[in-house]
């Protein structure tokens, strides 16, 4: 899945989604983590992009996964 924000609202709805087994959800939320690390180093040298969901959201689904 390239552009995971285009199916999913936030990323704990890729938490809460049945149909991906624990994989699938972890290699989508680690997809998105890295966009979102991206996003946020292009609009530390002013290259606004996009509004997504920040870093931490990303984060605290991936811990959230885990439990």
């Amino acid at each position: 899945m390239n552009d995971p924000w285009d199916f999913f609202a936030s990323p704990m709805d890729v938490v809460n989604d049945v149909r991906f087994t624990q994989e699938e959800k972890q290699k989508i939320l680690e997809s998105w983590a890295l966009d979102a690390q991206l996003l946020s180093q292009a609009e530390a040298e002013n290259m606004p992009g996009k509004e997504r969901p920040r870093l931490q959201d990303v984060k605290l689904a991936l811990l959230e996964l885990q439990k």
